[in-house]
């Protein structure tokens, strides 16, 4: 992590100098929670064929227990969102860290569909808090010539979480009846070791790597010559700090709590309204919708349907390994190569992280579709590493843009209305569509999935739906990228004036 920045600050407003040691040591920790994150998230998938064996429930209730995660995660992100725009991120990250562990311990728990139903909707709430507050902590303190290549390799934690969870999940669930309880004791407690960590992390100042960074750098080559072409303030620039000043009179000064509520809830609501103002983040937001469609069901359903018999009869064991193996060293190569990629083509063309997430799905489309067609194990192998590769690209390079292209004081809120929007309308109901679809592509009304042979109704589901969500995807990415140049200057002066 050579790459890493320094927040040696020199302002007069600036908190004390944080040494480049100790930024490595910050992403040491943030890189354990978000891989226990998705550790506990995926433990689920590689051992629910066995689950809704035990405990006697359909392909179709897979996708609402899966769904009802993402429902509460979903919803769960704005507020949690707001509130670290308004608090210290670290204690908003070791707080959703501890709460998600002890739900995930308590999973083990489950005895029926109803309480298993019950522990992954609680468990979304305890995640929703940690993306936002956590990737703006971690945008203080990497500066944004290196940001893509830094979240790139923050992603990577996620595909190691896909892994370790699917297959230790499939390896659990296969030794005995029962089994599968073990997977989420494991995983639980180490996580609230990792919440006391972040709880004691030093706090930075909001942007405090940009600004350092253009104390000592002049303005990027690709943004050079543009700022003419924006008024001092824009309107979007203009909301946002006036909203912030009505946010610095709440104090004593009001008379009354209802007051202070009011007008708590107008600076919110315009601070949004702001923010839907910003193309890129439409079009970032946009594009998520169906990326996240695509990659959650197909890891909710890639274990499930290698066992079937008409696919390529695994066991549970086998599924998980090769499954989270797969997504695991495909999804890393795809995750570092994006954010490279995104910064060495961000030196000519200011969209370059945007055009790069395009891309990668409208290619990936047609390669999904020949892994579900192919047939044979050899064949399917290739193309789902190829798929998994091109669609992992966008992890680093989208995340980044949108935290470029939004003013450093929104960025959590501006993350949690990204993934409101993205996870609602995309992958919060994705699973029940597919488990849906797949049930329908059933002449038998349930008997292939009891007997172990729903695999061609569950790849039909997939390809129904996945193929044309990449090229969607690829579209809005490709053509969108024109737009974020200026609104990176945009953000940039919008900063400035806030400060």
């Amino acid at each position: 992590m050579s790459e890493i920045a320094t927040s040696t600050s020199t302002s007069a407003h600036s908190t004390s100098r944080i040494p480049i040691s100790y930024t490595r040591y910050v992403f040491f920790v943030m890189f354990a929670i978000s891989f226990l994150n998705y550790l506990d998230r995926y433990m689920l998938s590689g051992s629910i064929n066995i689950i809704a064996g035990e405990l006697h429930f359909t392909v179709a209730e897979v996708g609402y227990i899966s769904s009802a995660f993402l429902v509460i995660y979903t919803l769960g992100t704005l507020p949690l969102g707001i509130w670290a725009d308004r608090a210290k991120r670290k204690n908003v990250v070791a707080i959703s860290v501890a709460a998600w562990s002890l739900i995930t311990a308590l999973t083990a728990l489950a005895n029926s569909f109803a309480t298993l139903f019950l522990t992954r909707m609680l468990l979304g709430i305890g995640e929703a808090g940690y993306f936002p507050a956590g990737t703006a902590l971690m945008s203080d303190y990497f500066r944004r010539s290196v940001r893509s290549r830094v979240l790139s390799w923050w992603s990577i934690a996620q595909v190691f979480g896909i892994l370790f969870g699917t297959a230790l999940g499939g390896v659990l669930a296969g030794l005995y009846v029962g089994s599968w309880r073990l997977g989420f004791l494991i995983t639980g407690i180490p996580g609230l070791f990792f919440a006391w960590l972040a709880w004691r992390l030093r706090e930075p100042r909001r942007n405090q790597a940009d600004e350092e960074a253009f104390e000592r750098e002049p303005l990027p080559v690709q943004f050079a010559g543009r700022e003419e072409a924006f008024p001092v303030q824009t309107d979007v620039e203009k909301e946002i700090v006036s909203t912030s000043s009505v946010q610095a009179q709440i104090g004593p000064s009001l008379r009354t709590k209802l007051l202070i509520i009011e007008t708590f809830l107008a600076s919110v609501w315009a601070q949004i309204r702001s923010l839907l103002r910003i193309k890129t983040l439409i079009v970032l937001t946009t594009m998520q919708i169906f990326a996240y469609f695509v990659v959650y069901v197909c890891v909710v359903f890639l274990s499930t349907y290698l066992q079937q018999q008409d696919s390529y009869h695994m066991t549970s064991a086998q599924a998980g390994i090769y499954s989270g193996g797969i997504i695991a060293l495909a999804g890393m190569v795809g995750t570092i190569a994006g954010g490279y990629l995104s910064d060495l083509l961000g030196r000519r063309y200011a969209g370059a992280r945007v055009l790069v997430c395009g891309i990668g799905f409208l290619i990936a489309a047609p390669s999904l579709a020949v892994t579900l067609l192919s047939g044979k194990l050899t064949l399917f192998t290739i193309f789902f590493v190829l798929s998994s590769i091109l669609i992992t690209i966008y992890q680093g390079p989208s995340t980044a843009a949108l935290t470029d292209v939004v003013p450093a004081r929104l960025r959590s809120t501006a993350i949690c209305v990204s993934l409101l929007i993205a996870h609602l309308l995309g992958d919060a109901f994705s699973p029940t569509v597919v488990g849906v679809l797949a049930s329908s592509f059933d002449p038998t009304n349930g008997e292939h999935f009891a007997q172990h042979v729903a695999g061609h109704d569950i790849a039909q589901a997939l390809i129904v739906t996945c193929v044309p969500a990449l090229v969607l995807a690829g579209l809005i990415g490709i053509f969108g990228s024109r737009w974020m140049g200026a609104d990176v200057v945009a953000a940039e002066r919008a900063s400035a004036v806030a400060a």
